[in-house]
């Protein structure tokens, strides 16, 4: 049989003893000849945590299973194939939907037989206990780490530093950190976060993308502590009860959990420039927020003839004298500066009353009429009742899986025979399921309101 053969380690694996990519590659050739299998491809991912779903050979992996180019994929150890229980899970049911099977070398299962899944999911359990524990041991060290000025996430470093991994510590890039206090400069002149990248975009001064600034990447510039010397940490975290298309919701975390604290590097900025700097944004804040508080109903709706970009809300003074204001409609790539579309704003007052009327056209059109029972109307506001049923599901479904671990631990004490387990054991997964599908309801329409809310 063709077998893929699939290796991963992660920067803490690479440091412990035996998970290297070369000890895997060896240890699965020999099994393999050991069996009579043929090997098809190694699918190797270097540097990765066994959290992520998001690995490059995996998806190669999984295109291939999909083409059928292999019948079996083996792995040193479950914990190199996924260290969370559910994408583990998930990723054998993908395998086993296109008829390719799986086995790991250190630890021999069956999930053909009923027994063979109960092996399959404790030991599926115990990789991601492992997982959990390294990040429980992990957190405090990065705090710690943090409280002394150490940079956390050397993957990442902030426009302006190189990070010196041996030193474990950022360095100063001159020619990024003029540009930084050019920004700075600037926008204390009176420029808007438009004009600068306009400005820095005309002299052909790019990121390290090879990208023009934006008027967000100006703005978080402008925000970022680390150019006084400070480290900000753990301002953010994504909440894994909020389901995006792209992954969990990325939330604020409360002051009380930010952690800020005085770094080893060297500041690029003076706190006094970097103060002056935050009293500007929050007074041009309050002046953006009290503009769009009125509403604008097309925002995001209309789209650009030119860049097919969405247009966006944007206010303008049309008496300095009284300070009155109009509402607008303009192309969302003006942000980009210099790149921006050269597409004109519209007027929301010449706009809007010509979608409605359009609409009010459409509705009424008898041809058409009886079509708009097919169209999703928004989704309404929890009830109290909704309310109260989600969170019962939720209670009984926490409950169920606490049962299922009880009920598990139980048999593997020899405390019960396996029939008496797979009777008791059959019950529960069948409510678990069925309480699994109510709780991913609701989470559906939790989405679907973020959604319309966006």
């Amino acid at each position: 049989m063709k077998t893929a053969l699939y290796l991963r380690v992660s920067t803490e694996d690479q440091a412990r003893e035996g998970y290297s990519l070369e000890v895997q590659r060896e240890t699965l050739e020999a099994f393999a000849k050991r069996e009579g299998l043929e090997v098809y491809k190694v699918y190797s991912d270097n540097g990765i945590s066994g959290y992520s779903s998001d690995r490059p050979a995996l998806a190669a992996l999984l295109a291939d299973a999909k083409g059928g180019k292999f019948g079996l994929v083996l792995v040193s150890k479950l914990d190199r194939f996924s260290r969370n229980l559910k994408d583990l899970l998930s990723l054998v049911d993908t395998l086993s939907d296109q008829g390719v099977g799986f086995k790991s070398a250190g630890e021999p299962f069956d999930t053909t037989t009923s027994a063979g899944k109960l092996m399959f999911q404790q030991l599926g359990s115990f990789a991601e206990f492992e997982r959990n524990r390294i990040a429980e041991r992990v957190f405090p060290g990065m705090v710690k780490g943090v409280q002394q000025g150490n940079w956390q996430g050397s993957r990442f470093v902030p426009y302006g530093y190189t990070y010196n991994k041996p030193a474990k510590l950022l360095e100063v890039v001159e020619n990024e950190a003029e540009v930084v206090r050019r920004i700075f400069a600037l926008y204390n002149e009176g420029h808007s976060t438009w004009a600068i990248a306009s400005t820095l975009a005309r002299e052909g001064i790019k990121n390290r993308k090879g990208n023009y600034f934006g008027s967000k990447v100006i703005g978080d510039i402008l925000k970022s502590q680390i150019y006084i010397g400070k480290l900000v940490w753990n301002a953010h975290h994504y909440d894994k009860t909020k389901k995006t298309a792209k992954g969990y919701k990325y939330v604020k975390n409360s002051p009380d959990k930010i952690i800020i604290a005085q770094g080893k590097h060297k500041a690029i900025i003076s706190e006094e420039v970097f103060a002056q700097a935050q009293k500007l944004l929050a007074e041009k804040g309050l002046r953006h927020h009290k503009a769009r508080s009125e509403g604008y109903i097309l925002s995001g709706v209309l789209f650009c003839e030119k860049c097919n970009r969405k247009y966006i809300s944007a206010t303008a003074v049309c008496n300095h004298r009284t300070k009155a204001t109009k509402k607008w409609y303009r192309c969302s790539s003006r942000n980009n500066g210099y790149t921006a579309c050269t597409n004109k704003s519209a007027k929301a007052d010449d706009v809007e009353p010509q979608v409605a009327e359009l609409l009010d056209i459409l509705i009424h059109n008898p041809k058409l009429g009886n079509r708009w029972t097919n169209m999703t109307l928004p989704a309404p506001r929890p009830t109290e009742d909704e309310k109260k049923a989600q969170k019962e599901v939720k209670e009984k479904l926490t409950a169920n899986l606490a049962s299922q671990g009880k009920l598990t631990d139980a048999y593997i004490e020899g405390l019960m025979s396996k029939e008496v387990f797979e009777e008791k054991n059959r019950d529960l997964m069948k409510q678990g399921e069925e309480l699994k599908k109510l709780a991913a309801y609701f989470e559906l329409r939790e989405i679907d309101r973020e959604k319309l809310a966006d």
